[in-house]
């Protein structure tokens, strides 16, 4: 099977394959030892639970299916691997992987026909960790992968136009709803909005963190609640110096300024230096010449 845009990152997202290549002990120890498209099979049905990108809890390293997922990229698997993934029957997850293969390598003109007959598979699986999803059907997790732009807190390769319209027409023609679910077909707030509550969630960036921890305010943490810097979780970051207030709780008035008393303009307008002359009116005046010692004339200026 041809390989459809970058062969080295296979369209996967760019952060989740950094994180692959330079962070990931599981990928180094344990899936760059296989060679065949069907050892990297044998090791989903063995170690895959769920199909998101980054692994739940504290450790937010890339999951073991996206690790799996780059190496069959790099093993280059052929139409009949892929075709061997997406019907076996030993594993969801096993043709899950192989739904995600389709949707960052094959060619985005050719989708619908890889995956016209699975769009109404009732096989029953959970996209995400166990206690942290919910079930959903085969056919549901292909539509949300032809149709969604985002996979959890990833983007999938922009598919033309063209074969988008194509794709929600024939679904039309089957009944079917064209707009995406979300989150792999189960719904539910995104994960790229930032949403406090919804679950796991990828780290902010080192842009982002600093903009929050410095006070500022970046252009895409505009709505980032500030906590532990002795703001209350209503204030949303604002710094703004609240009016004082008494005992009641009622909040103190300014006091209003001292009106001026006419004595403040008259010693503002007392000015006791001499006044400024100015050079053109200096060499108006006429000059006197008086005889100095030499026997020479000079003239002096009267000021």
């Amino acid at each position: 099977m041809e390989q459809y845009g970058n062969t080295s990152t296979f369209n996967i997202d760019s952060v989740i394959v950094r994180n692959i290549r330079t962070g990931s002990l599981y990928y180094t120890k344990s899936c760059q030892i296989l060679e065949k498209p069907i050892e990297v099979i044998d090791e989903i049905f063995e170690k895959v639970d769920h199909v998101e990108p980054w692994m739940s809890g504290n450790a937010r390293g890339p999951s073991t299916a996206f690790c799996l997922l780059y190496r069959l990229g790099e093993v280059r698997p052929t139409s009949s691997d892929i075709r061997i993934m997406i019907e076996h029957r030993d594993s969801p997850y096993i043709r899950a992987i192989g739904f995600l293969y389709l949707r960052y390598c094959c060619n985005p003109r050719e989708l619908w026909k890889w995956c016209k007959k699975y769009v109404r598979d009732e096989e029953e699986f959970m996209p995400s960790p166990p206690g942290l999803g919910k079930t959903v059907t085969m056919g549901a997790f292909v539509r949300d992968v032809l149709l969604d732009q985002y996979y959890f807190e990833t983007i999938f390769p922009r598919i033309p136009k063209l074969a988008a319209d194509d794709i929600r027409r024939e679904l039309t023609a089957m009944g079917l709803p064209t707009r995406p679910v979300g989150n792999a077909g189960q719904g539910g707030p995104s994960r790229r909005e930032g949403d406090l509550d919804s679950g796991p969630r990828r780290p902010a960036s080192v842009k982002e963190s600093l903009s929050v921890a410095l006070g500022q305010r970046a252009p895409n943490r505009a709505g980032v609640r500030e906590h532990g810097r002795g703001l209350a979780p209503d204030d949303h970051g604002s710094r703004r110096k609240r009016p004082a207030a008494d005992a009641s709780g009622q909040r103190l008035r300014r006091e209003e300024p001292r009106p001026r008393d006419h004595r403040d303009y008259e010693r503002r307008s007392r000015d006791t230096s001499p006044p400024k002359r100015h050079v053109r009116d200096v060499f108006k005046e006429k000059p006197v010449f008086k005889k100095s010692k030499t026997m020479s004339y000079s003239a002096v200026y009267k000021y």
